[in-house]
């Protein structure tokens, strides 16, 4: 870090090459002071390499920069790494003519082997207007908290569009908000306002990536810790205040089943009892109104249907809840319990029911 500020200060027009960095802390970035007192902040994480944000960006999706085609030689790509940052190729906003394109794979390729839904979000990335052959122009801008006005877009922190096989040059949107997170136009690059959209709809990909617009990057030329915290606050906030992610207290489900499975750690709530029965008798028809079972966790991972696992047969003394040493059912109903499961009745009938009495305590009980 020696001759860090010499070597690092903008020396551009009004800029002073002293003001390198800054000093904030719990007094001043007092949201992220607030969420580090009640959160986990691990205080030795790194950058992966020294290096511009663009460098850091591709860390993030590759975990390298090498593999990187300019497109005319230049000192900023080292025996084909990205040592300084460089526009990517497949991007419209804005396409110089010194350009860089990465070969390899990023994680978006591993999670589409996967199958798993996935997007990025960058604010800016929706386009303002189209040119005459239909490439893209991003030219959204906003004002900082200290109110200098910046740009929302910048490409080279769009990782994924330095690499063909998950770029969206044209900065199409997607189909629709189902569409978040799959295969379609837009290919797994969207803008801010589609994760917003996708939230609020229940439908965010298993894995999303968000990067503020640039005047909310709190290192744009434009941009401080307190546009910073700024974006990060709102975007966690309005995750809060989700279904998905306001649910009341914890209540642990237990199933009892011949078809159940031994334990599950799926996401669910009282609702995804009811969307089980939705599934499972009405075609998935829900209640509407608002109500919850839309956005329901399934019930599905606490069974196995396939016959390849069955649940003991298992009898509870009432009074201490400790296995009973007999059965104590009677033939007739072990020969029920066995003739419902082999004809496939759902629910089974439950063998509890039929604990032994004599037959004048059984009529009384039913009378």
């Amino acid at each position: 870090m020696d001759r860090f500020v010499e070597e690092t200060g903008s020396r551009a027009a009004g800029c002073d090459p002293s003001h390198v960095m800054d000093y904030y802390d719990g007094n001043t970035v007092t949201g992220l002071w607030n969420y580090a007192q009640s959160f986990a902040l691990n205080d030795r994480s790194f950058g992966t390499t020294f290096g511009p944000s663009h460098i850091g960006a591709l860390n993030l999706v590759s975990g390298q920069t090498h593999g990187t085609v300019p497109s005319q030689p230049t000192t900023k790509v080292v025996q084909g790494t990205m040592v300084s940052n460089l526009e990517p190729t497949y991007d419209d906003c804005p396409k110089p003519a010194l350009n860089a394109h990465m070969t390899g794979r990023n994680i978006g390729d591993v999670l589409n082997d996967g199958g798993v839904s996935w997007g990025w979000f960058s604010g800016g990335f929706r386009p303002t207007d189209r040119t005459a052959d239909g490439s893209a122009v991003c030219g959204e801008s906003h004002t900082t908290v200290f109110g200098r006005k910046g740009k929302d877009y910048d490409s080279g922190n769009e990782a994924f569009q330095y690499y063909a096989s998950t770029a969206n040059p044209h900065h199409l949107p997607p189909g629709s908000v189902a569409e978040v997170g799959h295969s379609g136009p837009a290919n797994h690059q969207y803008d801010l306002t589609n994760f917003d959209a996708a939230a609020d709809a229940g439908k965010l990909p298993a894995v999303s990536f968000l990067k503020a617009g640039c005047y909310e990057q709190g290192g744009c030329s434009c941009s401080s810790p307190l546009d910073e915290q700024n974006f990060i606050v709102g975007t966690i906030n309005h995750l809060r205040q989700l279904p998905s992610c306001g649910y009341g207290p914890h209540l642990p489900l237990l199933v009892v089943s011949p078809y159940s499975r031994v334990n599950d750690h799926s996401l669910t709530d009282q609702t995804a009892i009811i969307r089980f029965v939705e599934d499972n008798w009405l075609a998935g028809r829900r209640i509407g109104d608002g109500s919850y079972d839309a956005l329901a966790g399934s019930l599905t991972g606490m069974f196995d249907f396939t016959g390849h696992h069955r649940a003991p047969t298992l009898y509870l003394n009432r009074r201490r809840g400790s296995p009973r040493q007999e059965t104590g059912t009677s033939d007739r109903a072990s020969s029920r319990w066995s003739a419902s499961t082999r004809r496939g009745r759902w629910p089974p009938v439950d063998p509890t029911r039929w604990e032994s009495r004599s037959p004048t305590a059984r009529r009384s009980r039913r009378g």
